[in-house]
């Protein structure tokens, strides 16, 4: 029997989807950064799918803001060491 819900990748593609034209209308040299965004939440995509937020791009931006939150700790580290 098939799934009755989208899974989390696929709300997950289809929000990537839809903001398209957003990324589009991004200057060339933001486009990358809201690319790596998007990277955050498919590495993030099981955590997402345990939430179980009735609007889907709730779990998707909190995995973004998570990503953000790592990267920046990782460069105050290499900072704080230097």
């Amino acid at each position: 029997m098939g799934r009755t819900l989208p899974t989390q990748i696929n709300l997950l593609q289809q929000s990537e989807e839809e903001w398209k034209g957003f990324r589009r209308a991004l200057r060339k040299e933001d486009q990358g950064a809201f690319d790596s965004l998007w990277t955050y939440a498919r590495r993030h995509a099981v955590a997402a799918s345990e939430a179980q937020r009735p609007l889907p791009f709730d779990a998707h931006l909190l995995s973004m803001l998570v990503g953000m939150k790592r990267v920046l700790d990782e460069l105050r580290c290499k900072v704080a060491g230097s």
